[in-house]
């Protein structure tokens, strides 16, 4: 019983020492904290800087121990962020908030670009700057925007995202088209002559062989599809 409450005393004090000597991030620490961020596959092959939101932050002692480095379920390491600290030695866990900025390449218009334009040589143009401020969908790349249409105007130096873009016309007016005909219980298909262009998912009208007119949605390049009551 003697040596029970001589070894909890033990803990306690250890326990209390811990976190009664605390010291601010050490560099070796902190030098860790940003080369397991640059690991991260959300910045993979990207310039990368961090930055510690509390600079003066302290963290107790792991006496003889070694700090281990986490991140915390469910978080991206991506703009403002959290890493946690833990000491096993010590029973210790803490969180360190962080500013992450990842440089990489974006697309962007280089010049006013209007609703319904088709991007072509000269619309658009490259630079670097901080992704974590950008939007998920900007375009890495050039390649993704050429012949496609805006769904909205731009500004010169705007970001181009993929939700900025949908494709160009799929069909035009008088292209010959595979029509589907779907009713209950029934689908048909026959030919026709598009009477109207569209895009992907929209709705066009489209002149039978028996010139009978109907409307249907383009369902991909040369076929309409046609819901019949």
């Amino acid at each position: 019983m003697r040596l029970l409450g001589f070894a909890l005393f033990a803990y306690l004090v250890q326990f209390l020492v811990a976190f009664s000597v605390q010291a601010a991030l050490p560099p070796d620490v902190e030098a860790s904290m940003k080369r397991f961020i640059q690991k991260s596959p959300s910045v993979n092959g990207l310039r990368v800087e961090v930055q510690l939101v509390e600079p003066n932050q302290v963290i107790p002692a792991c006496l003889g121990g070694s700090i281990e480095i986490l991140t915390p379920p469910g978080v991206r390491l991506w703009g403002r962020s959290t890493l946690q600290l833990r000491c096993a030695k010590a029973s210790w866990m803490v969180n360190v908030p962080v500013n992450i900025h990842a440089y990489g390449d974006y697309v962007v218009a280089s010049r006013y670009l209007a609703f319904g334009q088709k991007i072509e040589n000269g619309d658009i143009r490259v630079i670097e700057g901080d992704l974590t401020t950008l939007p998920d969908d900007v375009l890495r790349t050039p390649r993704a925007a050429y012949e496609k249409v805006l769904s909205r105007s731009l500004q010169m130096g705007s970001p181009i995202g993929l939700n900025d873009l949908k494709e160009s016309s799929v069909i035009k007016v008088g292209d010959p088209v595979l029509i589907q005909l779907v009713g209950k219980g029934f689908q048909v298909s026959g030919e026709g002559t598009a009477q109207t262009a569209g895009m992907i998912g929209d709705m066009v009208r489209v002149r039978l062989m028996d010139g009978q007119v109907l409307q249907g949605k383009v369902l991909r390049p040369g076929v309409i599809g046609v819901n019949v009551e």
